[in-house]
């Protein structure tokens, strides 16, 4: 049995996009960055990632250019011929599930969203930004602190 898994983070390349196929399926599509090797040999191959569905009609609008997003799910490479004749292949994952980032987070204004494309895994969840108080210690300390 093989498995073909691939998980990648970083920051979103550019905007999603969302299309609607003649069928009425909503496609969105997207890159992510992953690099290699160190240094002077770091190397980035940018990965095109695309959604289907309900997880995209409802999530494209919140993946925005410098995003950071983790995705997981499956790797393809991607193969067409182009109208002058020539092939190309783009490496290209096919998104099961994804991580946004929190409200507040630059490059992203909407709220904190996971879904899946597996119905059992299916969800989304809204969390309200978490209220940041300034970073002085609680006052109400316990006088029956053993030292």
């Amino acid at each position: 049995m093989a498995i073909n898994t691939i998980t990648v983070s970083g920051n979103v390349g550019r905007d999603a996009v969302l299309r609607v196929t003649p069928n009425g399926k909503h496609i969105a599509s997207f890159s992510l960055p992953a690099k290699s090797g160190f240094g002077e040999n770091e190397k980035t191959s940018w990965l095109n990632c695309k959604m289907f569905g309900a997880m995209a009609e409802k999530l494209s609008g919140a993946i925005v250019k410098g995003a950071k997003v983790a995705v997981t799910g499956e790797f393809v490479i991607e193969e067409w011929t182009k109208q002058d004749g020539s092939q190309v292949q783009t490496p290209t994952i096919l998104v099961r599930d994804i991580d946004l980032p929190p409200r507040g987070t630059p490059g992203n204004d909407n709220p904190r969203q996971q879904a899946s494309s597996h119905p059992q895994h299916q969800r989304q969840q809204l969390s309200p930004a978490p209220q940041h108080q300034p970073s002085e210690p609680p006052m109400d300390f316990d006088d029956d602190i053993p030292f």
